[in-house]
């Protein structure tokens, strides 16, 4: 997958400004396929050089004017075409993961503390997940069928960090007292948010 089908894919709920674009990644897809803006426009300026999105100009008040982008037939065509392809595998770059791997090399006290940290992060993350999909199971809205596949998505990336936060949980608790590590982790998940409710 690349930030050009994210943006079609976008593009073909409503038509949008790269602004946004970035608010809508920011709340949708940022768990899957995140960008920084310029990274948006540009990803968009080649995408009308191809024929799969239009902009036109719309003129704000006290503001410079807002181009809109509107996905076009043949957008739709490559967006279908790349969504009818066979998944591939994709190559993975975690530094995070990459440091654990490594962990060995850093201090004892160095690699328990970013763990922690790291935990503390997700933990969080995955909180703001739950509580978007609480939102949105209590304003579904008209597209339904779009929402479940959304959702889906959604709850396989919380599934995967719960899954992290048990084995980061696991693994603390092989070097400290275990009921220290996880009365840790219940304190993080209280603070965090233990049902997801917003």
């Amino acid at each position: 997958m690349s930030l050009r089908f994210a943006l079609l894919g976008l593009l073909a709920v409503e038509p949008a400004s790269g602004y946004d674009l970035k608010r809508a990644i920011n709340r949708s897809t940022y768990f899957i396929w995140n960008a920084t803006g310029p990274q948006i426009y540009n990803t968009l300026h080649s995408l009308r050089g191809e024929g799969y999105i239009v902009s036109k100009s719309l003129a704000q008040t006290g503001k410079p004017d807002k181009q809109i982008h509107t996905i076009t037939a043949s957008g739709h065509a490559a967006l279908k075409e790349f969504m009818s392809k066979p998944i591939r595998t994709s190559v993975t770059r975690d530094e995070v993961l990459l440091r654990i791997f490594f962990g060995n090399f850093a201090s004892r006290n160095s690699i328990k503390r970013e763990i922690k940290a790291y935990l503390e992060r997700i933990g969080q993350e995955r909180a703001f997940m739950e509580r978007t999909e609480a939102r949105v199971n209590a304003h579904p809205g008209r597209k339904h069928e779009a929402r479940r596949f959304q959702l889906l998505a959604l709850r396989i990336k919380v599934a995967q960090i719960r899954a992290m936060e048990q084995e980061l949980v696991r693994f603390l608790a092989s070097d400290e007292e275990p009921a220290a590590v996880e009365k840790a982790f219940e304190k993080t998940r209280s603070r965090n948010g233990r049902t997801g409710q917003a």
